[in-house]
């Protein structure tokens, strides 16, 4: 039977953690920020539909987002072995490689999306589109993060 070092892990899941609450308390400041913008307006009614458009991109995107957090989580863990050889820790780096590439790609996303959205001087409800923007970004990353802290702790426990 293997023998694992979880020192890495632990501090990856504490990392995670501090981000999870950073990336809360971004997300309601936007949220403060985007209400008090379509009150000032008049149309409080966008707010309450880009909250909705967020979530609802936030649970079409929820399995993708587990897929990638247990993809990361099993190299983690396979790299939380002891005496592992070179050519093993080459494919762990690989795997790392194309996990932090897909990651990299969501959130260029996410910046060219909100980059390229129109101002909302010429169109009323472009604020309400970058709104469930901001949001939808928001809660996937929290997604991502909570999935992730989940499946490592769960393996770590079966590997003990």
């Amino acid at each position: 039977m293997a023998s694992y070092d979880f020192t890495r892990l632990k501090r990856l899941m504490v990392i995670y953690r501090v981000v999870q609450v950073s990336l809360l308390g971004l997300l309601l400041f936007m949220a403060f920020n985007f209400q008090r913008l379509f009150t000032l307006i008049g149309l409080p009614e966008l707010f309450m539909r880009s909250v909705l458009a967020g979530i609802a991109f936030q649970l079409v995107m929820l399995y993708p987002a587990w897929l990638l957090a247990k993809r990361d989580a099993a190299v983690e863990i396979e790299a939380s072995q002891q005496a592992l050889t070179g050519d093993q820790l080459l494919q762990l780096r690989r795997r790392r490689l194309v996990g932090d590439l897909w990651k990299l790609c969501v959130m260029g996303f996410f910046i060219v999306f909100v980059m390229v959205a129109p101002d909302a001087t010429k169109a009323r409800a472009a604020s309400s589109v970058l709104a469930a923007t901001y949001f939808g970004f928001l809660l996937l990353s929290l997604t991502y993060f909570q999935c992730f802290n989940y499946l490592a702790r769960r393996s770590q426990q079966e590997h003990r």
